[in-house]
């Protein structure tokens, strides 16, 4: 059998468990992801590694968008164009705008909102982010 991926060469089942710890009764959570990989199954010590890896990004970036006052997990926009375009504009601010990694984007948009000139001296002349 093939899942039509040439370089497919194991599928990896990862169940996460978790306890929400903010209601009184501490319920324990969990969901399964299925994963498809390069790796050979005889290299197991490296899956995990790998697992990490291809979470790291959401990690990384998505976190910004959805702890911050964007909630972006929380919007159901009915039109493609609108999201489409709500996240490229997204996109294009992360890009710019030059926080820290330990820093919270909110501290970033009161300020802007409090001092509109700085937002669009931003959006004017600001390079990408390195």
């Amino acid at each position: 059998m093939t899942a039509g991926l040439p370089f497919a060469r194991s599928a990896v089942v990862v169940r996460r468990v978790w306890q929400i710890k903010t209601t009184p009764e501490a319920q324990d959570k969990s969901h399964v992801r299925h994963f498809l990989t390069s790796l050979d199954p005889g290299e197991n010590q490296r899956i995990p590694a790998a697992v990490r890896g291809h979470w790291s990004v959401e990690n990384l970036n998505h976190y910004k968008r959805d702890t911050c006052l964007w909630q972006e997990d929380d919007h159901r926009h009915r039109r493609v164009n609108i999201a489409q375009n709500l996240a490229l504009t997204r996109n294009a601010l992360l890009a710019i705008i030059p926080f820290g990694a330990n820093e919270p984007l909110s501290s970033w948009f009161e300020n802007y909102q409090r001092h509109p000139a700085k937002a669009i001296q931003l959006i004017l002349h600001a390079a990408p982010v390195q």
